[in-house]
C-alpha cells in the first residue's frame, strides 16, 4: 500500500488522507480518500498510515503488507530511530503502533520512497481536502 497526507496550505485542522492498495504486481486494486482531524504534515501522515492499516486489516485480512511512505518522520519513529517528542502525535502513534503489531512480525513493512514516487497517493488526500475533485468524480466516488 501506499500512503500521504496533508494537512492543506494554510492547514485548518483538517487533514486529506490518500492511501491506495495494490496488487503484488503493482496494480491499484483499491483506493480510499478520506479526511481526519490533524494540524501538521506530521499528524496528516500518521492518519494516513492509521486508516491503510484499518482498511487493510478489514478489507484484506492475513496478507503481508509492505507500506510506501514518503514521510522519513513516521518511518523512524515508527523503527524506534526517532523520539516522538510531539504531543499531539503520541496518541497517533500509540495507535499506528497497536495497529501494526495485530500484523505476524515478518508481515508488515515499513519503506520510505521518494515524494516522486508518491504522487498519486499525493493527489488523492488533496482531493480528499478539498482539490477540485476530478480523481475522486472520474473513479465513481462521490462526497
Amino acid at each position: 500500500m501506499q500512503i500521504d497526507g496533508t494537512p492543506g496550505f494554510p492547514a485548518r485542522g483538517m487533514a486529506g488522507l490518500g492511501v491506495l492498495v495494490r496488487s503484488e504486481r503493482g496494480a491499484v486494486i483499491r483506493f480510499y480518500a478520506g479526511r481526519a482531524p490533524a494540524r501538521t504534515s506530521n499528524e496528516a501522515e500518521y492518519q494516513a498510515l492509521i486508516a491503510a492499516l484499518r482498511l487493510i486489516r478489514r478489507d484484506f485480512p492475513n496478507r503481508r503488507v509492505r507500506c510506501l511512505t514518503d514521510s522519513q518522520l513516521l518511518v523512524e519513529q515508527l523503527r524506534g530511530a526517532a523520539a516522538v517528542r510531539a504531543e499531539p502525535i503520541r496518541p497517533l502513534y500509540q495507535t499506528a503502533r497497536e495497529l501494526i503489531d495485530q500484523f505476524p512480525p515478518a508481515a508488515f513493512e515499513l519503506v520510505r520512497i521518494p515524494r516522486d514516487l508518491n504522487r498519486l497517493a499525493d493527489a488523492l488526500a488533496w482531493e480528499a481536502l478539498g482539490g477540485r475533485q476530478a480523481l475522486l468524480r472520474r473513479a465513481g466516488v462521490g462526497r
